[in-house]
Order: structure tokens, then sequence, then C-alpha cells
């Protein structure tokens, strides 16, 4: 059976709420406050350190995605962080820093760094 595969990205990304540390202690400091238990997973890419938090998947945000190429995140909380580490234990919670090549995600992580730089 023959197929056709498509691999499309989005094109876009609206993020609502934009968080911006000066350093990665900051960043760390902040994802630890509270009540927290388990597992704390951030994302690394082209020296920046980020969180994010997609819409979920409703019929809506399909349709954008699927008809507009356009992705919406709630939030994403960034630093930058010149050396990449697997893992870090900060305040008693350990988090668990993913490596990221999914383009999508490098392209957020090059634009993150850009703006880093606008505001130094």
């Amino acid at each position: 059976m023959d197929i056709k595969l498509i691999i499309k990205g989005a094109k876009e990304i609206i993020v609502l709420d934009e968080i911006r540390y000066d350093n990665e202690e900051e960043f760390f400091n902040d994802l630890t406050l509270g009540d927290k238990y388990g597992l704390i997973a951030v994302n690394w890419a082209e020296g920046i350190v980020f969180q994010h938090q997609s819409f979920p998947w409703t019929e809506t945000t399909i349709r954008e995605y699927i008809e507009k190429d356009r992705l919406y995140f709630s939030f994403i909380k960034y630093a930058p962080m010149k050396e990449y580490k697997e893992r870090i234990t900060k305040n008693g919670m350990l988090i668990v820093i993913r490596k990221i090549k999914t383009p999508i995600l490098v392209s957020v992580a090059k634009e993150l760094k850009k703006r880093l730089g606008e505001h130094t």
C-alpha cells in the first residue's frame, strides 16, 4: 500500500501570557514555589529554558490548527540557560529538562532568545 506522508507544522503560535526571567535561577525558583508534588518537566533549546501550556484540543483549537496552522499557548515562561543539564533539584523538587529537537519548539526557543536579547 502506498501512502502520502505530509508533515506540516504550525505557522503561527499565539501566546496569551509571557513571563520572562533574567536568569535560570529566577526561573527555577518560580517553578518550585507553592505546594507542588512529583516531577516538573521543562524544555531547553538554543540556550533557553522554557515551559509552556498549550490550550486543550477542542473543536475550536483543532480547527485553528488544521485550517489556519495556528496554535495557542496560555502562557510561556522562559530564561537564558547557556548550558544544558538533564535535571536539577531546586527547593526539594526534581526538575527534568528535555533537550528539544521538535522544529516548532526549536523555532519558539530561537524567538525567545531574540526577545531576551532585546531586553538586556
